[in-house]
C-alpha cells in the first residue's frame, strides 16, 4: 500500500477533526455508524518510520540552507571578498596601495609612548628594520593617530614589538601588526614593495 501524500494527510486530518467534533456533540442514544473501512484503515495504520525520516531530512536540509544563507549574508556584509581594506569613503584599498600611501613602514620595539593631544600619540621606536624607506635611524620618533581613541584595547604600550604601516593621511590610524602576525606580514611587505613602488596612492588616502 502506498503512503498518503502530504496533501492527502492534510485532508484526512481535517476529516478526523470534523468527525471528532461530531462525536462530541449530544445526539441520539443509538451508537453512531462505524466510519468507512477505508477511513478506519488509514486512521489505525502507523505512520511509516521511513516517512518520518524523510520529514526530518527535509527539515535538516532546510535548516542547513537557512544557515548557509545567513553565513553568506554576514560574509557579504563584512567585506566584498576582494581582499581590500574598507575605508570610510567606501572605496577599497589594495595592499600595494597601502604601502604606496605609507610614509613609513618600520618594525621595532616601543621604548616610549606619550599622549600628544587631539587623539594623537607620540611613540619612540627602537628600530629593528626599515622597510620604507629602505634605511633610517636606529631610533625613530613617530607622531601617530592614537588607536586607543577607537578601541582602548589597541593602545600602544612601552615594550610592544610592532610592525607599523604609518599612513600618509594624518587622521588615519596606522596598520599595526604584533606577535604571530609579524613574520607573515614582514614577508608580504617584502614581496609587495616592488609593486608598491610603481603604484600611485589614491587621492582619498592622501
Amino acid at each position: 500500500m502506498t503512503e498518503p501524500t502530504e496533501t492527502e494527510e492534510t485532508r484526512l486530518r481535517r476529516a478526523f477533526a470534523l468527525i471528532g467534533e461530531e462525536a462530541g456533540r449530544p445526539g441520539p442514544t443509538a451508537a453512531p455508524a462505524d466510519p468507512p473501512v477505508s477511513v478506519r484503515t488509514i486512521a489505525t495504520a502507523p505512520r511509516s518510520p521511513r516517512g518520518r525520516r524523510r520529514v526530518r531530512v527535509a527539515l535538516a536540509a532546510a535548516a542547513a540552507a537557512c544557515a548557509a544563507a545567513i553565513v553568506v549574508t554576514v560574509t557579504v556584509t563584512a567585506g566584498d571578498g576582494s581582499g581590500k581594506d574598507a575605508d570610510t569613503t567606501g572605496r577599497g584599498q589594495t595592499f600595494p596601495e597601502a604601502l604606496a600611501c605609507a610614509t613609513a613602514v618600520v618594525e621595532g620595539d616601543l621604548t616610549a609612548v606619550r599622549p600628544a593631544g587631539q587623539g594623537r600619540v607620540q611613540v619612540t621606536v627602537s628600530v629593528d628594520r626599515w622597510f620604507k624607506p629602505g634605511t633610517g635611524p636606529a631610533t625613530a620618533r613617530l607622531d601617530l593617530a592614537d588607536p586607543a581613541v577607537a578601541d582602548p584595547a589597541e593602545a600602544y604600550a612601552t615594550g610592544d614589538h610592532l610592525l607599523l604601516l604609518v599612513p600618509r593621511r594624518k587622521g588615519r590610524i596606522p596598520d599595526t601588526f604584533q606577535g604571530q602576525e609579524v613574520p607573515p606580514m614582514r614577508d608580504r611587505i617584502t614581496r609587495t614593495l616592488p609593486e608598491a613602488a610603481h603604484t600611485p596612492c589614491p587621492p582619498e588616502f592622501q
